[in-house]
């Protein structure tokens, strides 16, 4: 395939790279692919000065809508835009990516080892099962990678005992592999993710776990709305899932799955350019019920605070920012039991302050964000998109103050 340059005199064309954002990845598949800004513009339905103001870093491309087209129209992956050679190796999250082929032999394997292979008394492993949702919610990569391949392998090998013994290391693999989905998802390990949410569907099948079921169901929506196009098919396994666990609703559990699935719905359903306003309504109405401002189903955190910061986030994929930073008022962030959670919250908001064009309240709220969860914000795609953008708009004396410096943390300068 030959690659022709047809707008090399586009505005923009020649610019310097400052920094990482996601335009350059576009402008790099763009050329590859033989495209003018203006063909890429008309195919993903904008006007090509927007298409120049994101290869130069101008604007920055914190809409999942805009990004799922963008790699559509280039025939790409999500992550091949977002993604970078440095992510893995980023100290941060270093030591769960070195884990990731142990964890993924782990699941094929599905217990099958050499070597007579002992595992732990399974009391112990349904104990740490129990765990390693919490420890993915307080952002802890290392302790993260370091448990998960061996619980896997252990409780795998002790579903082969028969009798109730089986059915309890069937059982807690739901949580085990549910927090191998929705972090392998986070860090970009789409078909990663899809085994392990399939990992725990099975798992939760034979356990006859209803509550398991749904779990998987979530997981596989959340990969799902990863992927250019799936939006249709997300939005499928969430609703669907909360019509089916509604019959069985029994269990505090039941009851804050029944809430995430509508949440993740209403994302989906505004990502789709839909109104998601039934669905927040219902995971609204089901935080009343749940008895707990803080559910403990998979340490998903679902409760009257998780359905707005989520509202937050619904409102920002609608590109309403003042509406996420009116929804932002009804939180109190330091209630929030889990960095992960607290983190989402200032990011959110950090975006929100950015569409409204308030930078210095961005800028405080990702600041407040970082500090919280560095590990998980440093490698959020999406701030970096937000402090490159903030860093390049900035005069030069500000590289040297709170915004420079978080730009390099984060990998934006």
């Amino acid at each position: 395939m030959t690659t022709t340059y047809n707008d090399a005199s586009e505005a923009g064309e020649g610019a310097l790279d400052t920094g990482r954002y996601i335009g350059q990845q576009v402008r790099k598949y763009r050329r590859v692919r033989g495209l003018t800004q203006q063909v890429l513009a008309d195919r993903i339905g904008v006007d090509r000065t927007m298409i120049t103001r994101c290869e130069t870093g101008e604007r920055p491309i914190d809409s999942r809508d805009v990004l799922y087209r963008l790699a559509g129209a280039l025939s790409v992956s999500v992550g091949d835009l977002t993604g970078h050679q440095d992510d893995k190796v980023n100290p941060a999250t270093l030591a769960f990516h070195a884990a990731v082929p142990h964890i993924e032999s782990a699941l094929m394997a599905a217990g099958i080892t050499t070597g007579g292979h002992d595992p732990r008394p399974l009391a112990d492993l349904e104990a740490l099962a129990q765990r390693v949702p919490w420890i993915r919610m307080q952002c802890d990569y290392l302790t993260l990678g370091g448990l998960l391949p061996g619980l896997i392998t252990d409780l795998y090998l002790h579903t082969t005992t028969g009798g109730e013994n089986a059915e309890r290391a069937w059982r807690a693999l739901v949580p085990a592999t549910l927090t191998v989905g929705l972090t392998t998802r986070s860090l970009g390990y789409t078909s990663l993710a899809w085994i392990a949410a399939q990992a725990c569907g099975r798992a939760a099948q034979t356990a006859g776990d209803p509550v398991g079921r749904a779990g998987a169901e979530y997981v596989l929506a959340q990969t799902l709305l990863a992927q250019p196009g799936a939006g249709p098919a997300a939005l499928v396994h969430s609703a669907g899932a909360a019509d089916a666990l509604q019959s069985g609703l029994t269990s505090g559990a039941g009851l804050q799955m029944y809430g995430m699935l509508h949440l993740h719905a209403g994302l989906t359903t505004a990502a789709m350019g839909g109104d998601p306003s039934a669905h927040l309504a219902e995971a609204t109405e089901t935080a009343t019920r749940t008895g707990s401002e803080h559910g403990d189903a998979f340490a998903l955190n679902f409760g009257t605070q998780n359905v707005n910061i989520w509202r937050m986030s619904i409102a920002l994929e609608q590109r309403e920012g003042g509406k996420a930073i009116e929804a932002s008022r009804l939180v109190q962030p330091e209630t929030i039991p889990t960095e992960d959670r607290k983190g989402r919250y200032f990011v959110e908001l950090g975006r929100a302050y950015a569409l409204e064009k308030q930078f210095p309240e961005s800028l405080s709220a990702l600041l407040r964000a970082e500090y919280i969860a560095p590990q998980e914000v440093r490698s959020m795609a999406v701030v970096r998109e937000l402090v490159g953008a903030m860093i390049r708009k900035a005069r030069r004396d500000l590289m040297a103050g709170e915004l420079g410096k978080l730009a390099e943390r984060v990998g934006a300068a």
